[in-house]
């Protein structure tokens, strides 16, 4: 082959001029195997970016939308925990610091406008448990749960609890509360429900009985001697001995235990009359006594015939807070409690028993076999478990319960659900069989008693 033809074959092997495509920015290659233009290739780029940019916005819309939703349920929940209004929780506006004023009926009432707790038309209805599983120990208590208003409103929080036994043969259970001043309600002072629970079957309590569904109560507001509500008052402890409902006040300046004669100052206002805040029913105070301690909360020994006012002393300052039981609470020196004759008792004397457990909301005592048993209280917030404090001591008479509290073994401790406030020891009548009423002011509200064997 000559070298001219061999040129001719490889010029015939090269594509013709028109099958070129020149090199140019302007083209590409797709995986379709069709060249396109760079411009209509970008255009599909942009509109790819812009359905991706709005299904991110979708996305982003949508997760906005769920963790709204989460974060409104949870302050629901947190306000129904706590029971404080959603303005509160999140403490929106501010709260007047001006002096609450008192609210007063427009007119006294008169002494034929007394009447009688049996004879109150009781507006409510609680709902009865029966031996519910209550606390760590598997502790057997019945009692009662308020009606849905009650369980869980935020203007007002339960707080003393106390019995009592009429003359004819009924028995109510006492609950104070107090008005919250972060929802408006400090001028209103304290109210007590007086919960009827008769049929509840208290000499074969926790026993196979028939069981009463419901019971009725109804809220009495608390008022001074001139028929005015009780501005700012706590009702941290209430105690009803002998007709006589006594209530502690911790408010600045007071440090005392008023004293309400049930037989002779419990007043129906009568509908031509225009009602207390909307109050049917008022009790008003007869007198009062001082005490050396701030009474925080407050009860009666029914063995040693003593009364027993105890003050409630946070453990720390920080915002955030538990209740726990260390050393350091425990050497707070308002950690105190007083056993005291109510016809020797003064600001001054006698001296209180110091270094008791810190963040006492209750105490009660009596004795059992040869020592003097003492249960105390302790809580805080609506978060950490209640304690309940058992620990015995040679009887006492006039002095303070001489134990170490520090010691272990000394001291049963029973955990409870938050917010466990007073305590009362209640004796039946016929079978003297006794019980501890206790009530909590957060979560799930209820009234229960126990019977003092579980707690020995």
């Amino acid at each position: 082959m000559s070298d001219d033809q061999a040129d001719d074959d490889d010029h015939s092997s090269l594509p013709e001029l028109g099958d070129l495509v020149p090199l140019s920015v302007d083209t590409d290659y797709t995986e379709d195997n069709v060249y396109r233009s760079r411009p209509h290739y970008t255009k599909m780029i942009l509109i790819e970016r812009c359905v991706l940019c709005r299904n991110r916005r979708y996305l982003l819309t949508f997760l906005f939308i769920t963790l709204c939703i989460i974060g409104s349920v949870l302050l629901l929940v947190l306000s129904k925990r706590f029971h404080q209004s959603l303005a509160n929780l999140l403490h929106i506006g501010k709260h007047s610091t001006n002096q609450i004023e008192p609210v007063c009926l427009s007119s006294h009432l008169s002494e034929g406008n007394r009447t009688t707790v049996e004879k109150m038309n009781l507006n409510r209805v609680a709902t009865a448990f029966y031996n519910k599983l209550i606390g760590d120990n598997n502790i057997l208590a019945s009692g009662f749960l308020w009606n849905d208003d009650d369980a869980q409103t935020s203007k007002w929080r339960p707080q003393g609890v106390t019995r009592l036994h009429s003359e004819n043969g009924f028995r109510f259970s006492l609950i104070s509360w107090y008005g919250r001043a972060d929802e408006g309600y400090a001028g209103r002072g304290g109210r007590v429900s007086f919960v009827n629970v008769t049929d509840m079957p208290i000499d074969e309590f926790l026993t196979e009985t028939s069981e009463i569904p419901f019971y009725n109560y109804r809220h009495v507001l608390l008022v001074d001697e001139s028929f005015c509500t009780l501005p700012n008052i706590h009702v941290g402890g209430i105690e009803y001995q002998n007709g006589t409902l006594y209530v502690a006040d911790s408010r600045k300046g007071q440090q005392a235990i008023i004293e309400f004669d049930m037989a002779n100052d419990f007043y129906s206002v009568p509908s031509s009359m225009e009602s207390l805040l909307g109050y049917r029913y008022v009790l008003r105070a007869s007198s009062s006594f001082h005490t050396p301690i701030k009474p925080s909360f407050f009860s009666y020994d029914i063995d040693n015939h003593r009364f027993i006012v105890g003050t409630y002393a946070k453990c720390g300052n920080d915002a955030i807070h538990s209740h726990q039981d260390s050393s350091d609470c425990f050497n707070q020196p308002k950690n105190n409690l007083l056993w005291f004759d109510k016809n020797d008792v003064s600001l001054s004397s006698p001296l209180p028993c110091k270094h008791y457990f810190p963040e006492m909301q209750g105490a009660v005592s009596l004795n059992w076999e040869d020592t003097t048993v003492v249960w105390t209280s302790s809580s805080y917030g609506a978060v950490s478990n209640s304690h309940l404090h058992t620990f015995r001591a040679t009887p006492f008479g006039k002095g303070c319960p001489n134990i170490d509290l520090e010691e272990a073994t000394k001291v049963n401790t029973n955990l409870f659900p938050p917010g466990l406030e007073d305590l009362h020891i209640e004796e039946a009548t016929r079978s003297k069989a006794r019980f501890m009423w206790m009530q909590t002011e957060f979560g799930v509200r209820q009234v229960f008693a126990v019977s003092i064997g579980q707690l020995l």
